[in-house]
């Protein structure tokens, strides 16, 4: 049998061969030329994405600096391929972000200028210096050739190229006068392909600014930084600088130096603080007074503590002399002298140099020195003391106003603080209050009582300009009956000493008495108490008569003239309670108690005066 030569299959597997062929050839040519462009141009993409990270990291940088904000950004360190079927991607885009100390911040040939307090001004001639780093962006791309590294340093974005360096930021260090200069501090150190956050965290806010002038040439900033050629970083700098600043190297191309213009009004200078780790804490370098230097025995006399970047330091213990007090979150203690005569306020112990103390002037007449020289007038519109109960919160009006015309003063800043009175089970809180409107008025939303208990006291400070007003807040168990003490003294005949202490219940007494021949004759007034019926309580201390004196009469009347109540005191009331029922004060108004001695040498202490809503 013979079989016949079939042929018609041949150009079907020859032309399935060759097509195979072709589409082999055709994915080589895909691997080796699309798939690396498509990579190139994901690669390009996460660039652009890092830069915009890090423009927002710089946001977060300088508002921390600025406002105390905390901030967080993620930085894509890294980035993946999209998935191919058929074909083949390198490994994932790492990434690496790290912080390097690159030296200190340092001004040169400038002093700190007329209206700074001199305590500032001699701490900055200590030549103070900001150690600072740098942080650094590097990866290693698969396909994108000519990446540069980041850095970020003194408020700009630079990128590294091998033959070039350009800024993706402004500026922010020099601009309309001031000087703004952020310290950045913390470790990061981070490598990979996933997100990571970087928290900045003020650990030192430009609160303060303080006026810088030039001494000795120009005013001159040295800037450390981290990018290799320094030369073409100034060149930069110099293109983002305003008119009459310029940037170059220093003699080792580890700093940038830029020298500033002087000009007929001087800089203001803020510095800060910014650490990336949360770590870092600020440490008491000077201290300056608040308002007047001068005062009365029982004005409030205040001081800010400052860091070294002139900005106030929370928690800081001040020494009035030999009294401790906190500072609160606005850098502020305050103290109410007890005795004419220089008063010391110091930090770091006694021994310190000048800049670690202020020394007030405290005389022994009403009004001081202080008040008469004072251009604020700072009071909280509120009775004192305010009572608020135990587990609530209470807001808290304050009034600013000049002090010569009384005039409401506008947009002024006000801080407020507290101090415990003695013993107490726990700490309020107290929100900071907005700028003054129109009338002068800005308010506390909340003063929290949180862990405080009843019977807790605190004195509440308010400051603005130069002026502190003070008011005693009193924890209550709730539904306890409202307390009213008075507010003013007047003297028709004697005197009445130590009035503040009729104000609370600690044991210390108010005294009256006689002057020559007159026995004495005194009012007190309790300020806008609201409607409602009220007994008078009087803590009596000693009650001491002229032989046969007819005894101290109390006599109780509203506004009208009208007799609310009345009692005479004698020998027998010495250390006792004295209650007196004054039935229903409607409506709102000023309640006055006259205190009217039978004889010249008769004699009263009051420890506290108060009315009790019933």
């Amino acid at each position: 049998m013979r079989f016949s030569r079939d042929r018609r299959g041949q150009s079907v597997v020859v032309g399935t061969v060759i097509l195979f062929g072709f589409l082999i050839v055709a994915l080589g040519v895909f691997q080796v030329q699309v798939v690396p462009t498509e990579n190139a141009n994901v690669e390009f993409e996460h660039s652009q994405a890092v830069e915009d990270d890090f423009g927002d990291l710089r946001n977060d940088v300088l508002r921390a600096g600025s406002t105390g904000s905390t901030g967080s950004t993620q930085i894509r360190l890294g980035t993946r391929y999209p998935a191919r079927t058929f074909f083949i991607n390198p490994p994932p885009v790492s990434g690496s972000l790290s912080t390097e100390p690159t030296g200190s911040i340092r001004v040169s040939n400038a002093t700190v200028g007329d209206g700074a307090h001199p305590n500032a001004a001699a701490f900055w001639n200590t030549t103070p210096t900001f150690p600072t780093r740098s942080l650094r962006y590097d990866a290693d791309y698969n396909e994108f050739d000519g990446a540069p590294e980041l850095v970020y340093e003194h408020s700009v974005v630079a990128a590294e190229f091998d033959d070039a360096v350009l800024l993706r930021t402004g500026q922010t260090v020099v601009s309309d006068g001031r000087i703004s200069l952020t310290a950045l501090t913390g470790s990061v150190s981070e490598s990979g392909v996933a997100p990571q956050s970087v928290d900045p965290r003020a650990v030192s806010a430009s609160d303060t600014t303080v006026p810088l002038e030039p001494t000795g040439g120009n005013v001159t900033l040295e800037l450390p930084t981290a990018v290799g050629n320094a030369s073409r970083l100034a060149d930069r700098w110099n293109r983002a600088l305003p008119t009459g600043a310029t940037a170059a190297p220093n003699a080792t191309g580890e700093a940038i130096r830029i020298t500033l213009a002087n000009g007929s009004d001087p800089y203001r200078l803020a510095l800060s603080e910014v650490s990336l780790d949360a770590t870092g804490e600020t440490e008491p370098a000077y201290v300056v007074p608040v308002g007047s230097e001068s005062a009365a025995v029982g004005e409030t006399v205040a001081v800010e503590v400052r860091d070294r970047y002139n900005n106030p330091v929370p928690d800081a213990t001040v020494s009035f002399g030999g009294e401790n007090r906190t500072t609160g979150d606005g850098g502020r203690a305050f103290f109410e002298p007890t005795a004419s005569g220089p008063l010391v306020a110091n930090i770091n112990g006694s021994a310190g140099p000048v800049y670690e103390s202020v020394t007030f002037d405290v005389s022994a007449g009403a009004g001081g020195g202080g008040a008469t020289n004072r251009t604020y007038d700072v009071e909280w519109d509120e009775i004192d003391p305010v009572q608020v109960e135990e587990g609530t919160s209470e807001p808290l009006d304050i009034l600013v106003s000049d002090a010569v015309s009384g005039a409401p003063i506008d947009d002024a800043a006000v801080e407020v603080a507290f101090a415990p009175i003695g013993s107490v089970s726990g700490v309020p809180s107290v929100a900071e209050p907005s700028e003054t409107d129109a009338s002068g008025r800005t308010t506390v939303s909340t003063f929290d009582t949180n862990s405080a208990s009843a019977g807790d006291n605190f004195t509440l400070y308010a400051t603005s300009g130069d002026d502190v007003g003070t008011l005693r807040v009193e924890v209550v168990a709730p539904g306890a009956p409202t307390r009213l003490y008075p507010d003013t003294s007047t003297e028709l005949q004697g005197s009445i000493t130590d009035f503040p202490n009729m104000q609370d219940e600690d044991g210390t007494v108010a005294v009256f008495d006689g002057q020559g021949s007159n026995a004495f004759d005194v009012e007190t007034t309790t300020q806008s108490v609201p409607s409602g019926s009220y007994t008078l309580e009087l803590g009596v201390g000693t009650v001491d008569l002229q032989g046969s004196s007819a005894g101290i009469d109390v006599v109780v009347e509203d506004e009208s003239g009208n007799v609310l109540g009345s009692t005479t005191l004698d020998d027998g009331d010495s250390n006792t309670v004295v209650s007196l029922n004054v039935g229903t004060i409607d409506p709102e108004q000023d309640i006055t108690v006259r205190y009217t001695a039978d004889r010249q040498n008769d004699d009263l202490e009051i420890d506290y005066q108060r009315l009790v809503e019933q």
